[in-house]
């Protein structure tokens, strides 16, 4: 038992400043397991259907904890006037990597890891501040995975898409189109199946113009042959939903919980 217990004390302050860094940088990894991790720049037409497309700010609440991270190795490293060429080089490549685009926060994340273990494994904490760390870490990945987390489709929405008798592409919010395509198997072709980097950037102009009511929406929609139509009338896709339920050339399905379903209408 005295063995262990030696052997524990040892072990302690080893494990700690990593646990604390993976704590610190767990939070980069939230909103990529919504989206799916992937390095890409940013994209100016991405950018308006995904915070993940976006470059980093500041001004979002997702922008302050990387840049908080980078605060605190920075203020480590300036107060112990200790600090390697590689943590610097690792910290300035994942930082023009978050900064390019938030999707990129996992690779600041990982290259942040060995820099931020080190230079809080050289300072002398008491042994309650890493639970602190461990604590603060939880709460901001809990509270980011509820933010970002995308709207539920509801199963009376999924069923009306897929038992609809028009033939004809699925045009659904781009946060379903993958759900309901697994669901569809290969009965129907939802469009963007494949996420945001599944469709040329010819469809995603059209798919803003579709969903932010353009004067063209209709004529986009029969220029991509879509039959049913699979709307978040509640959020992104409310605008063209009213115009949808409106419109002759179109029957609704589905219309509850913030989820518009409807088909072309026949004639």
């Amino acid at each position: 038992m005295v063995a262990r217990s030696a052997s524990a004390s040892r072990l302690l302050p080893l494990c700690a400043p990593w646990l604390a860094a993976v704590m610190a940088v767990l939070p980069l990894f939230a909103p990529e397991v919504w989206t799916g991790f992937r390095l890409a720049p940013s994209d100016i037409i991405l950018a308006n259907l995904s915070f993940a497309e976006q470059p980093l700010s500041v001004r979002t609440p997702l922008g302050l904890w990387p840049f908080g991270v980078a605060l605190v190795w920075f203020g480590l490293a300036y107060w112990r006037r200790d600090a390697r060429a590689w943590e610097a080089v690792l910290v300035l490549v994942g930082g023009a990597a978050a900064l390019a685009r938030v999707g990129n926060q996992w690779v600041f994340g990982l290259l942040m890891l060995a820099p931020l273990a080190r230079q809080v494994g050289m300072v002398r904490w008491r042994p309650w501040s890493f639970g602190v760390i461990a604590a603060m870490g939880l709460a901001a990945t809990a509270t980011t995975l509820v933010v970002t987390r995308p709207p539920e489709l509801p199963p009376s929405a999924i069923q009306a898409a897929l038992t609809s008798p028009v033939t004809g592409t699925v045009f659904a919010d781009w946060r379903w189109a993958s759900q309901l395509q697994s669901k569809a198997a290969d009965s129907r072709t939802v469009l963007a199946r494949g996420g945001l980097v599944s469709e040329p950037a010819d469809y995603w102009l059209d798919y803003l113009r579709v969903t932010q009511g353009h004067e063209r929406w209709a004529a986009l929609l029969r220029d991509w042959r879509v039959g049913v139509v699979v709307m978040d009338a509640a959020g992104q896709d409310r605008k063209v939903a009213e115009l949808i339920k409106n419109s002759a050339e179109w029957r609704v399905l589905v219309d509850a919980h913030g989820t518009l379903v409807a088909e072309r209408a026949p004639g």
